[in-house]
């Protein structure tokens, strides 16, 4: 009996183990694996842009030198005939005569600059019949000629408005309209420097052509010099008389001031030998010109002699020889 209990024990045994044996064991429950996080936000985030590579500095403005454009066949020769020198004029119109030699004017090509006073000059491009300056004061400076007493200048100037440097290419005269000022002195006989370029609007671009005319003096490291300055800051004193041009002026107004100076940088004294001008320089010019104005007052027509400049200079640039140093030395 207590064997027969022993067997049935041992049976219920094997019984149980084959039963466990055959149950499946449960996986082990593990948490997920996950990236360390920085590794992780790394791996979500889209690669960095690259950076943009710093802005170059803007080139520095310079002047420099050109050499003077030659001449086809004779020297042109200029002079006023009228006024004359030292006459009142007492009526109401102001007539100018201009004699014009081996010069052939244009409507776009070559022209003589006409300065009044120390104003920026106008473009006269027939001299077949006087001019009437009243007129031509209003239509191109827009306003009226003061009774006083007044200086005229003129020489001839090329298409691209570099002026002719030459013996008998320039005239002065000094008239008096109604009346003489008092205060007006000028000696036709001292150092003059006369202020031609720039003037008015230049494109974005392009060189600037800086001309002047000098007369009673002559240029170099030991005599007169010009010194330029743009924007309050001293560029460069000529002693070059020849064709000079403004590089890198970036877009907006700018300030140019011209004066005349003596071997040791001191003023050469005169009426006219310290000019300050300002100027434009736009991404386009011809568009800014043609910009819808603001309504101004009306003027007389502009006389048939002196062609419109726009106020964008046209034409103020030009190829020209490799620059030489703005301060050598000239034989003129």
């Amino acid at each position: 009996m207590a064997h027969h209990a022993r067997v049935c024990v041992a049976a219920i045994y094997a019984l149980a183990l084959a039963g466990c044996a055959a149950k499946p064991t449960p996986p082990a429950n593990y948490p997920p694996i996950e990236a360390p996080p920085s590794v992780a936000a790394a791996l979500a985030a889209p690669p960095p842009a690259p950076e943009a590579p710093a802005p170059l500095p803007a080139p520095p403005v310079q002047v420099v030198a050109a050499e003077s454009t030659p001449l086809e066949g004779a020297a042109p020769t200029l002079q006023l005939r009228a006024p004359r020198e030292g006459q009142l004029i007492k009526t109401d119109q102001v007539e100018v005569k201009l004699e014009v030699k081996n010069w052939a004017l244009s409507p776009e090509g070559s022209h003589v600059h006409l300065i009044v006073d120390n104003e920026p000059y106008i473009a006269i491009r027939d001299v077949s019949k006087p001019i009437d300056l009243r007129a031509l004061v209003q239509a191109q400076l827009g306003h009226d000629l003061a009774e006083g007493t007044h200086l005229l200048r003129a020489f001839p100037g090329r298409g691209h408005h570099e002026s002719v440097k030459e013996h008998g290419a320039f005239d002065v005269k000094v008239f008096h309209f109604k009346t003489k000022s008092k205060d007006f002195k000028f000696d036709a006989k001292a150092p003059l420097l006369t202020f031609s370029r720039p003037k008015g609007c230049v494109d974005l671009g392009q060189r600037v052509l800086l001309d002047f005319y000098v007369t009673n003096t002559k240029l170099s490291a030991t005599d007169s010099r010009v010194r330029v300055t743009i924007d309050g800051a001293a560029q460069a004193e000529i002693a070059q008389w020849t064709p000079h041009y403004i590089e890198n002026l970036t877009e907006g107004e700018h300030e140019l001031r011209l004066a005349l100076v003596n071997a040791k940088g001191e003023p050469v004294a005169g009426l006219f030998n310290d000019t300050t001008r300002k100027i434009r320089i736009a991404s386009s010019c011809k568009a800014l010109t043609a910009a819808p104005a603001a309504a101004t007052p009306t003027t007389l027509p502009t006389p048939a002699s002196a062609a419109a400049e726009p106020a964008c200079g046209a034409g103020s640039t030009m190829p020209m020889a490799p620059p030489a140093p703005a301060t050598s030395p000239t034989k003129r």
